[in-house]
This record gives C-alpha cells, sequence and structure tokens, in this order.
C-alpha cells in the first residue's frame, strides 16, 4: 500500500492555559501568581506531531476540535508543519488544560470536551481507512480495550506500525484489562510514575522485568530529569539526559516519545535510540511551551 504520510499522531487535543514562573504550585487556599502566560495548541498529541515535524517527519493529527476553537487550532498546527486535514469537528467546546510548570515539574486541571467523542472518531471506517495511509500510527490516549481489538488489528493489516503511551489516566493503568492493548503496539512509553501503576514495583529495573514478563518487551520507561531506560535481550540500557538550562518542562515527554519513535523508524540500535529521545526531551525545556517546538534541530540542520 502506498503511504500518505508517514507519522499520523492520534490523540486528545487541547488548547493550553499555560503559567511559567512561578516559586511553587499552590496549596489549597492559597494564591501564586505567575509572571508568564501564553495560550497554546498543546496536549500529547499536538506536542508529539509537532516535534515529529520538527524533525523531518510528515506527521498528521487525528484528533477532534471544538468548533469554538477549531480555525485556531488548525492555523497554529499548519504554522508548525502538522497537517489536520482528517481531524473532525465537533459541536462541544474544546477541550482545555490549565498548566503549571516550574523548572523541576507540572501540574494540569483539564476539561475533556470535544475529546469525549475521540473514541468515536478513532473507530470510525473513515477513520481507520486514513489512518491506514501512515507508516507508523503513534496513539496519545488511553485507547479502551474494545476499542483497541477493533483499531489496532485493522491498522497492523494495513502494515502500520503502532505506538503509545496513554499519558497520566490512573484508572487506565489500574484496570489489568489494558495489558491486552499493549500488547497489540511494537512500542510503549510510559513514564516512571506510570509504570509503577501498572507493575506495582518500585525500582525502574523491577517494572521492565516485570513488562517483560508479561509479554511488553518494547516498554521504555521515562524517568524525568534522570533520563530513561529500557530492557532488551536482559540486558539493561540506560540514559541519562544531556545537561541543558531548563526553563520549562512541559512537553519533554511527548518530545522524547517523537525522537525515540524517529530513531526506531530509522533502525538505530536501543542505546541510539534512548539517546536520540533523552537528546529530543531535554532540547525541548529550553525554552518556554510558547517557542518550545523549534527548540528541537531540524533535520536538515544536523
Amino acid at each position: 500500500m502506498t503511504k500518505s504520510w508517514n507519522i499520523a499522531v492520534a490523540g486528545e487535543v487541547f488548547v493550553d492555559h499555560i503559567f511559567t514562573d512561578f516559586d511553587h504550585v499552590p496549596l489549597p487556599g492559597e494564591e501564586v501568581f505567575a509572571e508568564q502566560y501564553h495560550r497554546e495548541a498543546g496536549g500529547g498529541t499536538v506536542n508529539t506531531a509537532c516535534a515529529l515535524a520538527r524533525l523531518g517527519h510528515h506527521s498528521s493529527i487525528f484528533g477532534v476540535f471544538g468548533k469554538d476553537e477549531e480555525a485556531w487550532l488548525r492555523s497554529r498546527l499548519s504554522s508548525f508543519g502538522v497537517h489536520a486535514e482528517h481531524s473532525c469537528s465537533s459541536e462541544l467546546p474544546n477541550a482545555l488544560t490549565i498548566s503549571m510548570s516550574t523548572t523541576v515539574d507540572r501540574s494540569f486541571l483539564s476539561y475533556a470536551g470535544a475529546n469525549r467523542i475521540l473514541e468515536e472518531f478513532v473507530v470510525s471506517p473513515e477513520t481507520i481507512a486514513a489512518l491506514s495511509m501512515a507508516q507508523h500510527i503513534h496513539f496519545a490516549m488511553p485507547l479502551e480495550v474494545g476499542v483497541a481489538r477493533v483499531l489496532l488489528p485493522s491498522l497492523r493489516n494495513a502494515g502500520c506500525t503502532l505506538s503509545i503511551d496513554p499519558g497520566w489516566r490512573k484508572d487506565w493503568f489500574l484496570n489489568t484489562d489494558n495489558l491486552d492493548v499493549l500488547r497489540m503496539v511494537d512500542l510503549f512509553l510510559p513514564n516512571e510514575s506510570e509504570a509503577q501503576l501498572l507493575t506495582g514495583h518500585k525500582t525502574p529495573e523491577q517494572m521492565l522485568r516485570a513488562f517483560a514478563a508479561l509479554g511488553l518487551e518494547h516498554t521504555v520507561i521515562k524517568l524525568g530529569s534522570r533520563g530513561a531506560v529500557a530492557l532488551q535481550h536482559d540486558r539493561l540500557y540506560t540514559m541519562e539526559p544531556p545537561n541543558v538550562q531548563v526553563v520549562d518542562t512541559t512537553g519533554a515527554g511527548d518530545a522524547f516519545d517523537a525522537g525515540f519513535i524517529d530513531a526506531w523508524l530509522c533502525g538505530a540500535d536501543l542505546e541510539e535510540q534512548l539517546r536520540r529521545a533523552c537528546i529530543c526531551g531535554s532540547l525541548s525545556t529550553r525554552a518556554s511551551r510558547r517557542t518550545y517546538r523549534f527548540a528541537l534541530p531540524r533535520r536538515d540542520s544536523g
């Protein structure tokens, strides 16, 4: 099958309201003032698609836009070189997130909005047909097992490779039925807290060995400022990120995903995949959320 683009990213699309440059996330009953505020297209779907476009890929977003923000979102994504012709619109308000990011961590308060119909959208025959035109599909969303059993075999039969980063969904990770979803993809990219929820183990090595025993051998655990870790042929691979001046950590895990997928599709070995992923994740923290997508190096610039 001739592919129309090489990477599709399916998942939730948000309008982010981003607060930065403050000392700490407010405690209950406390008010904290941020020095910086930005409005931006966001969510793991947008972040990863933009990073992949920056790395030289023809990336396309599959999501649901609320009509109140649709025109602005499509224009904004186009400015980053991301295609969105197969995303759909909804009468529901667009999803939004309040993002509070410090140099060491971040917190989010989100409203689902139009993302409530995302699963219905991704399993429609029209969407499956369009997704099938991609070489690789990354799911920046928590696929429920019933949806996955309809969607993923069809995409595999079309010759697509698959990856998933469900994002922070505590109930999803605590539901062991979703292990079947993870067995249907090529790459699973959780962070440390998510991996701990799924396995019940405390150390990254224990988590990875538990994943391998469950048939999830292609799992990479993101460790934030400590880098990342993976297991292959019973050998543990660890990678520390480069030392950079951190400005904003929002989206670093999504940029990591893009770097790893990029290296994996290029056929790099696991150590190189981790190295390039950590570089992308780290570089994305050097600028504010408004400009971080341009902090990644273009493929043609080396």
